[in-house]
């Protein structure tokens, strides 16, 4: 049977020891025997929120389309915005697994990326995504998007 790339098992720590699923830790430690291993303790956050969502499609995205439009003359759906943006922004390069380097496009001479989808990214993960959506608006284009919650007034 392969050997899993990567195993996830969540615990708790009470008193400086694992009190939850040790066993399948174990196994899991197991299942790379003879193997040299890296080991990630990370605190599990909550799944990105609702209202998040929708100011990353009703805001970022509109904005970007608006840009995008302004700037290129390029008139984008919504999912293509959002395709546009992670590519650029929320992506893994993908790496020669003998080598451990990023793998290159021959032609470009730029890294192979794939872009990862925003559906798992955590509350803190995907304001992150956030802000570099906002940062490259102003990298490429001197725009500034609202932040969540800012108070806007229309002048008519």
């Amino acid at each position: 049977m392969p050997r899993p790339k990567q195993i996830e098992i969540e615990s708790f720590v009470d008193g400086g020891k694992l009190t939850k699923n040790r066993e399948q830790i174990e196994d899991a430690i197991s299942q790379f025997e003879g193997k040299p291993i890296s080991i990630m303790v990370k605190r599990p956050f909550k799944q990105r929120s609702d209202r998040q969502n929708r100011y990353y499609w009703g805001v970022l995205v509109e904005h970007w389309r608006n840009l995008l439009r302004e700037e290129w003359g390029e008139i984008l759906a919504p999912d293509e915005v959002h395709e546009f943006l992670k590519t650029n922004l929320n992506y893994e390069e993908f790496v020669d697994e003998e080598t451990g380097e990023v793998m290159i496009n021959s032609t470009t001479g730029s890294p192979i990326r794939k872009p990862k989808s925003t559906k798992e990214n955590t509350t803190v993960s995907q304001e992150d995504y956030h802000e570099s959506i906002r940062r490259l608006a102003y990298e490429m284009f001197g725009a500034q998007i609202p932040l969540p919650d800012a108070k806007l007034k229309a002048q008519f």
